[in-house]
């Protein structure tokens, strides 16, 4: 499972409009919704319900909107980048200048659950948020987080040489 293989290039939107909150949801949920085929507004108001329980924002200038819905048949994501930074609440007081969101159906929270945590390990890397954020084009994006997304297995894959016992 590979968190992009669910973000299309359609999905990403290197120049977000929107100025708060409420507006950063209601444009993700656009491209969602263009994406998915489901309602726009259900897929806004469940992402807002979301953040009412508490603030997506990770810190470090990174939020991870997200939502379930019995309205999908396949899960979706989508990046948007904001290079001034929205206040979305972070705990760090930072604005938020690159989010990611995704969008699952409500038949598969275990996935959605894995993708969050794979989104949220790569956005812990300093140049990757960097370099997104220095992108202009959703497939200059999209690569930037292939290759992030490559790497970050392949460090998985790799066995931890200090936890190997050498025979004398």
């Amino acid at each position: 499972m590979r968190f992009t293989d669910y973000l299309s290039e359609d999905c990403i939107c290197p120049d977000l409009m929107a100025r708060d909150r409420g507006g950063v949801l209601h444009e993700v949920a656009g491209l969602l919704a263009a994406r998915t085929q489901a309602p726009q507004r259900q897929l806004e108001e469940q992402l807002m319900a979301r953040e009412r329980i508490s603030s997506t924002a990770i810190g470090e200038g990174v939020a991870i909107p997200h939502c379930r819905s019995e309205k999908l048949r396949k899960m979706a994501a989508c990046v948007a980048v904001d290079r001034e930074g929205v206040d979305f609440g972070a705990r760090d007081g930072r604005p938020v200048r690159l989010f990611v969101t995704l969008a699952s159906p409500t038949h598969a929270p275990g996935t959605h659950l894995s993708v969050l945590a794979r989104i949220a390990a790569l956005m812990r890397d300093a140049r990757l948020r960097q370099a997104l954020v220095e992108a202009r084009t959703a497939s200059a994006i999209r690569e930037l987080l292939v290759r992030a997304e490559d790497a970050y297995l392949a460090s998985l894959a790799r066995p931890d040489v200090s936890s190997h016992v050498h025979a004398p």
